[in-house]
């Protein structure tokens, strides 16, 4: 069973690099499926509930981490909501280059459409890629801490 867990684990690593495979759901699905099958010889159920929610608070860092770049480097707060909603609409039409461009393009097309400034337009752009380099960052550092704290908790 362990294999089959270190299966999971490894394509949730690989599914951190690539925005379409939920690498920390794969994650969570390897502590799972290996608690399941061996039941109190695995991990304990409070171990698989807390990580059940950094999986989900992983999910939602790249919008979040979409919005704080953007508001960082001085879009308005229209602009950054302009980000997270082209996450959304890039990630559901037209996947990886969606995921990357559509922040971008949002943040960018509300503030010229506010403002009519290009520079300002611009940071809020640049702003949401911070934003994406951040949130690739905290996903990985939460796919490797729940892996370290599944091989720290076995019995």
């Amino acid at each position: 069973m362990l294999i089959v867990t270190i299966l999971f684990f490894g394509i949730g690593v690989a599914g951190s690099f690539l925005p379409m495979i939920p690498g920390s759901a794969l994650v969570w699905m390897g502590v799972l499926v290996h608690k399941l099958a061996l039941g109190d010889e695995s991990v304990s159920w409070a171990f698989v509930i807390l990580t059940a929610v950094l999986a989900v608070a992983a999910q939602g860092i790249d919008l979040a981490c979409s919005y704080w770049g953007a508001r960082r480097f001085g879009a308005s707060w229209q602009g950054a909501v302009g980000a997270v909603i082209g996450a959304v609409i890039g990630i559901a039409f037209f996947g990886i280059p969606g995921l990357i461009v559509g922040p971008v393009a949002g943040a960018v097309s509300v503030e010229l459409v506010k403002d009519w400034s290009w520079r300002r337009a611009g940071r809020a752009g640049f702003g949401t890629i911070v934003g994406g380099i951040v949130a690739f960052v905290l996903k990985l550092l939460i796919v490797f801490g729940i892996i370290a704290g599944f091989f720290w908790a076995l019995p």
